[in-house]
């Protein structure tokens, strides 16, 4: 799917140094409560996603609890090249995209902070993982859904992975550029995404922390 995603990304500045720090992907944000929303009407959202469409890099919609129907309107007028659903979606709503022409297909798995178990991660995981599609692992971050700066219990996630076979799954969950490589290292991680990790206050990128970020998880750019 991708190897280095920077989601929430508003600005062109910002995209530019996405791409030129050697990242691969952006999640562009579609929740109004969220600080790092964009309104998909707008043009300046449309230019975002059209620019990073001839930068090569991977457009990520990121959806909340939207109705299929609207996610699709969304994807097709900005181009996306996957959709991800991080709110209370059930797998019937995967199964609307898919037949709507939605090919790739994100699931934010929230897991609780502290300590894990691998049973608690499979009780997450598994609706949507015999589906086929691409799980984004999580810190819940409750009401706000995600974007909260809190980790994960990595070494939990690295034996869950090593038993989960081919499940392709992505890291996410309060990732920065100090914390970043010690996060791949210990959880096994093919697949990394941050946002407020590389923001210079809450809601706005800081291009010399996505550089860093990039930098750190050059294990993984490597891989491309």
């Amino acid at each position: 799917m991708f190897h280095i995603k920077i989601c929430g990304v508003r600005k062109i500045a910002h995209l530019e140094a996405v791409f030129s720090s050697g990242a691969d992907a952006i999640g562009l944000n579609f929740y109004p409560p969220s600080c790092r929303f964009l309104d998909p009407q707008q043009s300046q959202t449309v230019e975002l996603a059209s620019k990073a469409g001839e930068l090569g890099l991977t457009r990520v919609g990121v959806f909340v609890n939207h109705p299929p129907d609207r996610v699709l309107e969304v994807s097709r007028r900005l181009g996306l090249d996957a959709v991800q659903l991080h709110g209370d979606e059930q797998p019937e709503v995967a199964a609307k995209l898919q037949e709507g022409g939605v090919t790739k297909l994100i699931r934010a798995i929230k897991l609780p902070v502290g300590q894990l178990t691998i049973e608690e991660i499979e009780m997450r995981v598994s609706p949507w993982a015999t589906l086929g599609i691409h799980l984004l692992l999580d810190a819940d971050g409750g009401q706000s859904h995600g974007g909260t700066g809190q980790t994960l219990d990595w070494g939990v996630i690295k034996k869950w992975a090593d038993q989960a076979g081919e499940t392709s799954w992505t890291l996410a969950g309060g990732l920065n550029p100090q914390n970043v490589a010690a996060a791949i290292l210990e959880s096994g991680a093919t697949s990394v995404d941050t946002a407020s990790g590389v923001e210079a206050e809450r809601g706005v990128k800081s291009e010399t922390l996505i550089w860093q970020f990039s930098d750190a998880a050059s294990a993984l750019r490597r891989q491309a």
